[in-house]
């Protein structure tokens, strides 16, 4: 399974913000390097300005092997049509955010709301009616139209630096959070 850790602007399911803001924030902040794909880039001269790392030697590979392939730690910007879940299923245990409690049933429900994260669910707690987008998945998982996935990056191995939310927040005009999930 490979994890990746993703930003992604507040709320999930509004309009996404213009990619191109998005990806010009990212390279003046030198967050964003070189063009690698058509979405794809490489990591920016200030990348590990913005992120913290746990532990006294993290390894990453910054480069890809001599196989090829996109193995590496690099960065991706995504926009979609419709609202995407992700998350780490094995990690995931998606609340209620009115009430906090967990939802029963969740997993026989999820590929469907892979599919669809603006489906309406019911809290059997509380009774609150919400998008399956706006379930807390506790950092394991989210639903959103636009993101910077940040590949090879493993749940808890990094954090953004408070900085890096802010610079995308300043660009774009919303709040932003992260989350780990399948890449």
């Amino acid at each position: 399974m490979n994890t990746s850790l993703f930003l992604f602007p507040l709320p999930a399911l509004e309009a996404p913000p213009e990619f191109s803001t998005v990806r010009a924030a990212l390279e003046a902040g030198g967050f964003l390097g070189t063009r690698l794909d058509q979405d794809r880039y490489a990591v920016g001269p200030r990348f590990f300005n913005y992120m913290t790392f746990a532990g006294c030697s993290p390894h990453l590979q910054m480069e890809t092997s001599a196989e090829g392939g996109w193995r590496f730690c690099h960065l991706q910007i995504h926009a979609d049509e419709s609202p995407r879940l992700r998350m780490i299923p094995r990690r995931s245990r998606p609340r209620c955010p009115a009430c906090r409690s967990s939802l029963p049933g969740w997993s026989e429900n999820l590929e469907e709301w892979k599919r669809d994260a603006s489906r309406m669910v019911r809290c059997p707690a509380c009774d609150a009616r919400m998008p399956v987008g706006d379930l807390d998945w506790r950092q394991y998982g989210l639903a959103s139209r636009c993101s910077v996935e940040i590949h090879q990056v493993y749940p808890g191995e990094a954090l953004p630096q408070d900085g890096l939310l802010q610079l995308l927040g300043e660009a774009t005009g919303r709040t932003w959070s992260y989350a780990w999930a399948e890449s």
